[in-house]
């Protein structure tokens, strides 16, 4: 791909607002429904299952949504293939840690791999590369598994409340909110990636029903790791707490509230109190530098308009509650009136918050735990007696409903499945007929390299490390270069979050690693020009400086070709 092409594709890219397409889609579905419910659906005067018929077919359907989010996050865990380039950065920067290397270099180190995720994020992520080998399988293995275990507790905040048959039906909605980010194609895979979202979402979910359901002590320690890990990924997780420690302190009081804040503190910090490669001052020193990139308005929007699209069933069933039963609403209201308040300023914060240059909606992902509390609550509350004696008001009010639910169920359903199959092309390697299996070839090059090169790895000064050329795909295979411990440089996703800081992305110390060949052979991408790619972050502008791009041709020539890469040689080390 030239670079022309690159800018068109990333500049369409940025347009996208797949949310309003969804927003539009569910009120069209709506209003259709809605006039056939009311002229033609039998609606009985009660919400309930009476026909087991329709109670098992309800209950079939729910696990389809289910069964496709298992399936979905156990073949992106046996791809070699990432979604989004930061899953790299991660991987590769996970294994650098376990094998002693600087988590946060500072900002003038020739390393250029630091990004803005907290300790947390690459001690889990090292864990699982130390315990089963480093590789693509085991890096993804926590987030699979973190993801998978969100949608279970997911179930049990709804069983809480409800019945098997609704948390099953409550389960299947939460597999679909998981997978409806889709402003990029890779967001979709949000809840089971290497990046820090998949662990937040599980910290999230499991504090909330600890916060709620649990007895004093799990509550008040549950709560405290699960903010404490959550606050170290993400500095603005604090923001998906604020709501559950509402719950804490209306149950067990300020003492135990505050105990469980100190406890968050301490678990957040032991990372850097534990690990001498952990540096705090470099952390915060680099935190603010990322504040300096401004917030970029349209996403704000974004956020908002993603938020207020995940929330609709829980607007749906307070409406019907409201509608059917006033009394069962206000109760509802006064028990979560403090909660629904932090909720709802929580979420217009983290939407500016989350809306730096470059940042998507994934921000927000670690809310929909929080609405599943609200939503089992009103849902349990709708099945009791209704109060209202009129029974055509009550039918319409329920067709109504039922029309709004099933159009909401249908638009997430398309809005998913049309981000979700272009990904498990890409994925599976069936994107272009012509490269059956693209990505595995792509590991299997590269593991000849370095069979043959793999005596220099020993020497961090005669390494083999991965270049860019005009595109980013095959770049994103360097994590299999890292984890047989060869040098790593430079980071695309590193220096893109530099470069729109305000940073000199390629300073002077990294500069002279290229002059003096730190690095013995560079893979660059078959046949593309070295360091042509682009920022993905607006204005779009060249990653990398023609100073860089003059130095590396300088010390480095092309000497042979793989089956996608050409190696590049230092020509002589000064």
């Amino acid at each position: 791909m030239d670079s022309f092409n690159l800018i068109t594709e990333l500049k369409v890219l940025s347009q996208r607002l797949p949310i309003e397409q969804s927003w539009l889609l569910f009120l069209q579905l709506f209003w259709v429904g809605a006039i056939f419910a009311v002229l033609f659906l039998p609606v009985k005067n009660r919400l309930n299952f009476s026909s087991k018929t329709l109670k098992i077919g309800l209950v079939i359907a729910a696990f389809v949504p289910i069964l496709n989010y298992l399936c979905f996050a156990i073949t992106y865990l046996t791809s070699p293939t990432f979604a989004d380039p930061a899953e790299a950065n991660v991987a590769s920067v996970s294994w650098l840690f376990q094998t002693g290397h600087p988590l946060y270099p500072a900002l003038d180190a020739a390393e250029r791999y630091i990004n803005n995720y907290g300790s947390c994020l690459y001690i889990v992520q090292g864990l699982f590369l130390n315990v089963l080998q480093p590789s693509f399988f085991s890096v993804k293995l926590a987030g699979c598994l973190a993801g998978i275990l969100s949608l279970f507790v997911s179930f049990l905040l709804f069983k809480q409340r409800l019945n098997f048959s609704l948390a099953i039906l409550g389960c299947g909605l939460t597999s679909l909110w998981f997978l409806a980010l889709t402003s990029a194609t890779g967001l979709v895979t949000s809840s089971f990636w290497v990046r820090p979202d998949s662990l937040l979402l599980l910290c999230t979910t499991a504090g909330l029903f600890l916060a709620a359901y649990g007895n004093k002590w799990s509550a008040l320690i549950g709560s405290a790791i699960a903010l404490g890990i959550s606050t170290n990924l993400k500095i603005t997780a604090m923001l998906h707490f604020l709501p559950i420690y509402v719950l804490l302190l209306q149950r067990f009081g300020v003492g135990c509230t505050c105990v469980s804040f100190i406890g968050a503190g301490a678990v957040a910090l032991a990372p850097f109190m534990l690990y001498s490669n952990v540096s705090l001052t470099n952390y915060l020193t680099w935190l603010h530098q990322v504040g300096n990139k401004g917030i970029n308005p349209e996403q704000v929007t974004k956020n908002l308009l993603w938020m207020g699209y995940i929330s609709v069933p829980t607007a749906i069933a307070a409406l019907q509650l409201l509608c059917t039963n006033a009394r069962y609403f206000r109760q509802w209201l006064w028990q979560h009136g403090a909660y629904l308040l932090v909720l709802i300023s929580c979420i217009g914060v983290t939407a500016i918050a989350g809306a730096t240059r470059g940042a998507l909606e994934n921000n927000m992902l670690p809310f929909v735990p929080l609405f599943i509390y609200l939503l089992s609550d009103l849902i349990n509350k709708s099945l009791q007696p209704h109060e209202h004696s009129h029974k055509q008001w009550l039918k319409f009010v329920t067709s109504f409903s039922i029309s709004a639910a099933l159009a909401f169920i249908v638009s997430i359903s398309l809005t998913v499945y049309s981000t979700e199959v272009p990904l498990l092309r890409l994925v599976n390697g069936t994107n272009n007929p012509l490269e059956p299996g693209k990505a595995n070839r792509v590991v299997q090059d590269l593991e000849r390299v370095m069979q043959v090169y793999g005596k220099d790895a020993a020497s961090e000064s005669q390494g083999i490390s991965m270049g860019y050329g005009s595109s980013y795909p095959l770049a994103a295979y360097r994590p299999a270069l890292v984890f047989a411990n060869n040098p790593y440089l430079l980071d695309s996703a590193s220096l893109m979050e530099m470069q729109a800081s305000g940073l000199n992305n390629t300073p002077e110390n990294t500069l002279n690693a290229i002059r003096t060949c730190q690095i013995r052979r560079w893979l660059i991408p078959k046949n593309e020009k070295p360091f042509e790619v682009y920022s993905y972050y607006p204005p779009l502008q060249k990653l990398f400086s023609d100073q860089f791009k003059q130095e590396f041709k300088q010390r480095y020539e092309r000497q042979e070709q793989t089956e996608f890469y050409d190696i590049w040689v230092c020509k002589k080390k000064s």
